[in-house]
């Protein structure tokens, strides 16, 4: 499985991240639930179960949408307290919610969810957009693009200097970053680099992304970013 880079601003600590579904759930589970299986004296771990997820017919990279809470059996017969913790966390971020819906588990009869709709979220207006790229990725992107070198597996840059270097890419050198070796079918002519249209789309994706939090970062007055 491939790392994914982390980008952030150098200037302060990288806080947990709020501003989508996904960051939410993440956010109440490591906020309200750790805390409880901890004080509770239980071991859990991620890796076997993530109690918040979020309603299929919602966008989860979104701010808004529905978080689904399955109640853990420890835990049971505390829905009260849960939903009013989970209200506490939510609230402290001046996010507004519906009214939560506590229900029975599709599948599961002795387990309990409740629905969270998430109706604003003020967050996202303040945190940085999602960058999503790999470290394969971001080794066309950060080094061969835009000239960037990695120290021990980080990359440091000034805001307004990416902005211009990515401004500077043309889709030549997108073309000539992103070309393998191809033989035409049936022919015995040598072998020749082509470009890849999907590779070369999913670059553009990425220095896009990258720009919206260069220019993100330099609106905040943040002035040096890393991702590593």
């Amino acid at each position: 499985m491939n790392k994914k880079l982390t980008f952030t601003v150098t200037e302060q600590v990288n806080p947990l991240r709020t501003r989508t579904i996904v960051d939410l759930c993440d956010y109440l589970t490591e906020k309200m639930l750790v805390p409880r299986f901890a004080a509770s004296g239980s071991k859990w771990s991620h890796e076997f179960m993530d109690f918040f997820t979020f309603d299929n017919t919602c966008d989860p990279l979104q701010p808004t949408g529905t978080i689904i809470f399955t109640v853990p059996p420890l835990f049971d017969g505390c829905a009260a307290s849960l939903e009013a913790a989970i209200l506490d966390e939510l609230g402290k971020l001046k996010i507004k919610t519906g009214a939560i819906i506590q229900e029975e588990h599709p599948t599961v009869p002795s387990a309990h969810v409740m629905r969270i709709q998430i109706a604003e979220n003020p967050t996202a207006l303040l945190q940085p957009p999602e960058v999503n790229m790999s470290v394969t990725r971001g080794t066309v992107v950060l080094r061969d693009l835009l000239g960037y070198q990695a120290v021990n597996g980080r990359y440091e840059f000034a805001a307004d200097e990416l902005m211009q270097r990515i401004l500077a890419v043309t889709e030549d050198k997108i073309a000539a970053c992103t070309a393998s070796p191809v033989r035409e079918a049936q022919s015995d002519a040598d072998v020749h680099r082509a470009p890849s249209p999907i590779s070369m789309k999913a670059v553009q994706r990425c220095l896009e992304e990258i720009r919206l939090f260069a220019e993100w970062a330099t609106s905040h007055q943040y002035k040096r970013l890393a991702a590593y």
